[in-house]
């Protein structure tokens, strides 16, 4: 089975390396898009991944993980707002940042705010795809991957896949039905 998330903190807590390790390539990308999304510069998106799992590593930490008060994207999330205002605030003239980021068209409204969390919840549903399908690609072939990865990914019709890999249409409608029944399951006990 998958490392659950609860597993990946508890080994963290621990101070496993390996653990160390697998978060950042797991959830570097959205801790990244979300310190973006908040407006924060690219000199300081490393200070921001630190921060972050610093934060998460930190047996005092106030943002302990409790699966019983919400999902694990929400508490994610919540660390990366924070960290990510965190920094803006320690810039040398906050007045001056804010108007750097507006300059940028990058303005926290309401607006933004809105924006932001319909960009978050998109982008968590994408990495929950990718980590689903990393984790049943050796129970399925490369072909039917390759087939899902073109219709739910790349968005193409199934006539198009057909065409593209020189198979029948009715090949593609099973691939994708398989792999849908493989992977729903697996997306299911990911995002509890």
């Amino acid at each position: 089975m998958f490392t659950t998330r609860r597993t990946l903190l508890q080994k963290l807590n621990a101070g496993s390396q390996v653990a160390w390790a697998d978060f950042d390539q797991t959830y570097r990308k959205l801790i990244l898009l979300r310190g973006r999304d908040r407006g924060l510069r690219e000199d300081e998106l490393d200070d921001l991944i630190q921060t972050v799992l610093i934060n998460i590593f930190k047996q005092n930490s106030i943002f302990k993980y409790d699966g019983t008060k919400g999902r694990f994207r929400d508490y994610l999330k919540t660390i990366i707002d924070r960290r990510s205002f965190d920094l803006i605030r320690k810039r040398k003239n906050a007045l001056e940042s804010l108007n750097d980021l507006s300059d940028k068209g990058i303005v926290l409204s309401s607006d933004d705010y809105d924006n932001a969390e319909k960009h978050w919840d998109e982008e968590w549903q994408k990495h929950l795809l990718e980590q689903a399908i990393q984790y049943i690609s050796t129970e399925v072939q490369a072909q039917t991957i390759t087939i899902f990865r073109l219709l739910s990914q790349q968005y193409y019709s199934p006539e198009q896949v057909a065409d593209e890999l020189d198979i029948n249409v009715d090949a593609v409608y099973v691939a994708k039905h398989r792999m849908l029944k493989r992977i729903k399951p697996v997306l299911k006990q990911m995002d509890s």
